[in-house]
């Protein structure tokens, strides 16, 4: 009877690790279309001599797409499948790479910056979709704080190999690597995956309501809208807090160190945040926590005076506990949604709101900094606490499905 034990095979909840890691991998390699603009972006200045305002725009024109075809782009995916969305995403990313290699007119290497926002947009939405369905449901949590990490990694790498390949090689060969890179882990995952019993699993949803309608009730559906949400107030901080409060420490030496450590704090809190949040206690409850530990932390900030060294611990604490809040809003989704294809939405709802938070709060922030110092910082973190701790309750109140 070879057909039931095939079908036992793929009913046991085993999670496929290897495939899950590679996924994750993926997801570093999207995060650097962020990442080889913001280490390289004094060589992009004086190269195109274009300025500042327009070299910065095109580093935070990737977000564009998410910003606009967040939720749609969950939508197309469950109907496309995750699978060749994700595989095209990454021969997308490696393609515009390799033309960004050219040193192309800043016009064309503009449009190929808001190009790699589909792609960038492709992977965060069917990644974690697949990572999802690869794991076991005594993992799933485990799996998202892994996931939940590869923006924080995918700077890492590129602030010491990228920069070194930068100061040795120059841009050309940066932009060159990368899209070798992602090209390479997007053709690999198609062989590893294009066969998988489990992802044949996936149902393809029929659309049946028109496309706004359908967007709407993405938006009205509380399992998506609100880890989203959560992740919102996280995004709106987290950006804002990397960028000013080093300003804020009186030690040059301390604040170069807090620009390297305070990244990888964060991505230990994402990874933290899942391990808890599948051992300990629900994903909602992990949220809740977090913006607490995160209110505490800005009080005491706010009390510090004189000490450089005691400022600096203090902040870890507070970024430890703002990286918790994407994995346990990452953990949510899968522990929320009724299918694969409220996931997809789910995901693509994440990466619209956390664009939103990562456009409106550095100028918020950078405005109450100016005008009232770390009073003004410490005001907007509890306020931006209290929405947290809100809507975490909020989806602390939605039965989860088993």
């Amino acid at each position: 009877m070879p057909n039931t034990s095939f079908h036992s095979s793929i009913t046991e909840p085993k999670t496929q690790w290897l495939n899950v890691i590679l996924l994750w991998v993926a997801g570093i390699a999207a995060a650097m279309q962020f990442a080889k603009f913001s280490v390289s972006f004094d060589d992009l200045l004086a190269h195109y001599q274009a300025g500042a305002t327009s070299t910065g725009a095109a580093l935070s024109a990737v977000g564009i797409a998410g910003l606009v075809f967040g939720v749609s782009a969950g939508m197309i995916a469950s109907r496309v499948g995750y699978l060749k969305v994700l595989v095209g995403a990454l021969l997308l990313g490696g393609g515009l790479s390799l033309v960004q290699s050219t040193l192309p007119p800043f016009n064309l290497l503009f449009i190929t910056r808001m190009l790699e926002g589909f792609s960038q947009l492709g992977v965060v939405v069917a990644a974690p979709t697949l990572i999802a369905k690869l794991s076991a449901p005594q993992h799933k949590s485990l799996t998202m704080g892994i996931w939940g990490t590869f923006f924080g990694v995918a700077f890492a790498v590129c602030g010491w190999a990228g920069k070194n390949i930068l100061d040795q090689y120059g841009l050309q060969t940066l932009f060159l690597s990368h899209g070798v890179f992602i090209m390479t882990i997007g053709v690999v995952l198609f062989f590893k995956l294009r066969k998988n019993p489990v992802l044949d699993l996936v149902p393809v949803t029929e659309i049946q309501d028109g496309f706004f309608k359908q967007m709407i009730k993405i938006y009205r559906n509380p399992r998506a809208l609100l880890p989203s949400c959560v992740f919102l107030f996280y995004t709106c901080t987290l950006v804002s807090v990397l960028t000013y409060i080093p300003g804020l420490i009186g030690d040059s030496s301390l604040q170069k160190l807090m620009l390297v450590v305070l990244p990888l704090i964060s991505t230990s809190g994402t990874f933290l945040a899942g391990a808890i949040a599948q051992y300990l206690m629900r994903p909602q409850r992990v949220a809740l926590m977090a913006y607490f530990g995160v209110a505490a932390s800005v009080i005491v900030l706010s009390l510090i005076s004189g000490s450089a060294e005691l400022f600096c611990v203090v902040v870890g604490v507070m970024v430890l506990f703002l990286g918790m809040v994407p994995g346990s809003a990452l953990a949510m989704i899968p522990t929320l949604a009724r299918n694969p294809s409220e996931q997809a939405q789910g995901y693509g709802l994440l990466a619209q709101f956390g664009n939103i938070g990562a456009t409106v709060g550095p100028p918020t922030f950078a405005t109450a900094i100016a005008m009232y110092g770390l009073v003004g910082l410490v005001v907007l973190v509890l306020c931006v606490c209290c929405f947290g701790v809100l809507f975490s309750l909020w989806a602390g109140r939605i039965k989860a499905v088993v």
